[in-house]
């Protein structure tokens, strides 16, 4: 029963940082398309939660 249970957790903790994973990507790319729309750094950090230094990273990637 306990590896059953230590089993269960594992597998809510990958769920949780695979979904994690995929709202910073799904952040990532709406940055880069605010970007490209000529949007200003600060609203596009706060459309996307993003600070202000992860936009200015992707706006140098």
């Amino acid at each position: 029963m306990l590896l059953e249970a230590r089993l269960l957790d594992e597998r809510r903790e990958a769920k949780a940082e695979g979904l994690a994973e995929g709202k910073a990507k799904e952040k990532t790319a709406t940055a880069k398309r605010l970007l490209s729309m000529g949007l200003s750094v600060g609203d596009i950090a706060k459309a996307t939660s993003l600070s202000i230094e992860q936009v200015e990273a992707i706006k140098a990637e």
